[in-house]
């Protein structure tokens, strides 16, 4: 053999070699790919399952402020809004502040608050028994919106739902 032969057989090798390393390369991304979609499509099938249980998917971060989220939310769709709007007419802010506390959701509070607040110069007209009624609408309705939005996101329909999870759950 001579040395161009040899040269030759030599690149012919280098380029066999590079072309069984990028070959081998897609494989390994490949494997990669259905690996991780496998891994998603677990993951996927036990939030299902979950779902269908009538459990909240159990999350891969168990931190203690996911875990605090996730009860709030539930406490957020626990709230039955004719309970709500009873409290809130009977008792002022008393109950309001109560779910607020309860929830975290401290917007129908204030907002029920500023409008009864702002209403008080005209309650001698009728003894607050109907000047009460759009402060009570309002905080009623905000509470309502957020409890609905919670439930839709947990997936539920009603708070006795709600009910279920949070006593199953914690």
């Amino acid at each position: 053999m001579t040395d161009t032969n040899k040269a030759q057989t030599i690149e012919e090798l280098k380029a066999e070699v590079s072309e069984l390393k990028a070959a081998r390369k897609e494989e390994l991304l490949a494997q990669a790919e259905q690996r991780k979609q496998d891994e998603e499509l677990r993951s996927l099938e036990l939030q299902k399952q979950a779902l269908e249980s009538g459990s909240l998917p159990s999350s891969s971060t168990g931190t203690p402020q996911s875990l605090q989220r996730r009860m709030t939310d539930v406490e957020n769709a626990r709230v039955r809004t004719w309970a709500y709007a009873l409290g809130a007419y009977f008792t002022g802010p008393i109950f309001p502040f109560i779910v607020a506390n309860r929830t975290k959701s401290w917007t129908p509070f204030w907002a029920g608050l500023a409008l009864g607040t702002a209403s008080l110069p005209f309650a001698f007209m009728d003894l607050g028994i109907l000047t009460s009624l759009p402060a009570t609408a309002l905080g009623t309705a905000l509470q309502a919106s957020k409890s609905q939005k919670k439930r839709d996101e947990l997936g539920i329909v009603s708070p006795e739902e709600a009910d279920l999870l949070r006593f199953k759950q914690f």
